[in-house]
């Protein structure tokens, strides 16, 4: 959809709920226009982009497609809604309604009149409980797919980068600085081109020493000699060696053949 389609629907939020503070989206082309940078500034928000070619960062947002398409999926779509927004949440023990309104909705399901009392939840408490789950979740979830966090990069640093359907490492560029969201960075190609790229499609390659000329050519030395035993010497420590081994082999065999007498 086009961005003049989208801007009634965000001032009808912003009209119901109040101007946020953030807008967190992907890279769509309605978001990465002039008219939504006007319309950010106009409303006083921050404007947040995830990584390009990173669905993951962007999880929150895709995960909210994915409940809003199990709600309309259903016979009564209005009533799933409200029976969402009126469901507690297993990780923090509250309702979306109960952290919008502070207090609980009523529904086609019987409750106490005093359920239904204005009552705001503790939201350090709320917030400490749900970055629990979710740092819980992501060690799991690094544990099960063996992921390690990948070095930091610098600005300056030489890297490699690679897409999720690319099979090899290619498009040499330099790191810029820091984005604006965690593991992500601007980097600059070798033909100019800026471009924004998450950590885990970066590859960092070793320094470059500064002195290109070739080595110096090295002559072959000389092996040392090794000076050589006189023949005479070693004759004559070897000989008792071998003489005393015969020896006692002979002994050995005469005992073992011989009979009393």
């Amino acid at each position: 959809s086009g961005i003049l389609s989208n801007l009634p629907r965000d001032e009808t939020l912003f009209a119901r709920f109040g101007c946020p503070d953030q807008v967190v989206s992907d890279n769509g082309p309605q978001f990465a226009c002039a008219e939504f940078r006007e319309f950010a500034h106009e409303f006083d928000f921050q404007h947040i982009t995830s990584s390009p070619h990173n669905p993951q960062g962007n999880g929150q947002a895709e995960r909210g497609v994915q409940i809003a398409k199990r709600i309309l999926k259903q016979k009564d779509p209005l009533l799933a809604l409200m029976c969402y927004r009126s469901t507690p949440s297993p990780t923090t023990g509250v309702s979306p309604a109960e952290l919008l309104m502070g207090r609980k909705i009523k529904t086609t399901l019987p409750t106490l009149e005093s359920n239904l009392q204005p009552r705001w939840p503790d939201l350090r408490v709320v917030r400490s409980k749900d970055a629990n789950e979710k740092r819980r979740q992501a060690f799991y979830n690094n544990q099960r797919h063996s992921t390690k966090p990948l070095p930091p990069l610098k600005p300056g640093d030489a890297i490699l980068s690679k897409l999720d359907h690319q099979n090899t490492w290619g498009t040499p560029a330099v790191v810029a600085g820091d984005s604006t969201t965690p593991r992500s960075y601007i980097v600059e190609t070798h033909q100019g081109a800026t471009l924004r790229r998450n950590r885990r499609h970066l590859l960092g390659m070793p320094a470059l020493s500064g002195d290109t000329s070739p080595p110096a050519l090295q002559r072959p030395q000389p092996e040392p000699t090794v000076p050589q035993a006189d023949p005479a010497i070693s004759t004559d420590t070897a000989s008792p060696v071998v003489a005393e081994k015969k020896l006692r082999t002979s002994n050995k065999m005469d005992s073992r053949y011989s009979y009393p007498c």
